[in-house]
């Protein structure tokens, strides 16, 4: 926690290298939650990119309550959330498919089973409402408890462990629904 609050001080100072610092420690979480939550590679970058112009410029406003992490990852949330709403209303008027999201580098290999398993996966948590998502990627792909969950969603913590549940049974349906066998490994927990 000091390295942290070290951080936060040099960056009301205006020092770049530890805004730097920030992108190399937290640039993967917040990058990966953006194109979880936007199903959009090209999007998620730059919603990162603007979560990190965002923190810079609001580090004031940064309280200690949470972990920097939390917080950026709060900030990307919103900032996805926000970049939803914008494409739905131009949905209404404009008709056009909205891009996939394009697979993250992993140590399995392209056309390996972990890898379509993988795909899957991540197809099919594309497919859960907002909402569900944003508690799948969280609890899941960032380990976080429900406690810091609820802190960054601004919800209720039984709110959260609901949506969680909800999820996970809609997504356990879904990939039984696509003949998807290792549903257990993923959503046990």
């Amino acid at each position: 926690m000091d390295e942290e609050r070290q951080i936060v001080e040099r960056i009301q100072k205006g020092d770049e290298s530890a805004l730097a610092w920030l992108m190399d420690r937290y640039g993967n979480d917040v990058l990966r939650t953006a194109a979880l939550l936007l199903k959009d590679r090209h999007l998620a970058e730059d919603v990162s990119q603007e979560a990190f112009l965002l923190a810079f410029q609001r580090v004031n406003q940064f309280r200690s309550e949470s972990s920097i992490r939390s917080w950026l990852l709060q900030i990307s949330i919103n900032l996805c959330r926000s970049r939803m709403r914008r494409a739905a209303w131009k949905r209404l008027f404009i008709r056009e498919p909205v891009g996939d999201v394009a697979p993250e580098p992993s140590l399995t290999q392209p056309g390996s089973t972990g890898w379509a398993e993988k795909l899957t996966l991540r197809e099919e948590i594309g497919k859960l409402p907002l909402t569900y998502r944003e508690v799948i990627v969280l609890f899941y792909f960032h380990d976080m408890r429900t406690a810091e969950i609820a802190g960054i969603l601004k919800e209720p913590e039984g709110t959260v462990k609901s949506k969680l549940l909800r999820a996970r049974k809609r997504l356990k349906r879904q990939l039984e629904e696509g003949g998807w066998d290792h549903e257990q490994r993923f959503l046990e927990g």
